[in-house]
């Protein structure tokens, strides 16, 4: 499981939590609010970051140094 996809899932988990939760304060409200934006961006930048992925090396100057 990649960061992305764990990232998706522990937000989603933290979404059901939130939105189940017994109290409905409104700190409950924001966290599930905010944790349903994380699910969505997250599903818009999927595409971007893997493509990212897979040219990113192309762009390596130095091998000794990744990522330069």
């Amino acid at each position: 499981m990649d960061l992305l996809q764990s990232l998706q899932l522990l937000a989603s988990d933290n979404l059901s939590f939130f939105s189940l939760s017994r109290s409905t304060s409104g700190t409950s409200r924001r966290f599930a609010a905010a944790f349903s934006s994380l699910l969505r961006h997250g599903r818009q930048l999927a595409p971007a970051l893997l493509h990212l992925r897979r040219i990113a090396p192309r762009f390596d100057l130095d091998e000794s140094t990744p990522g330069n």
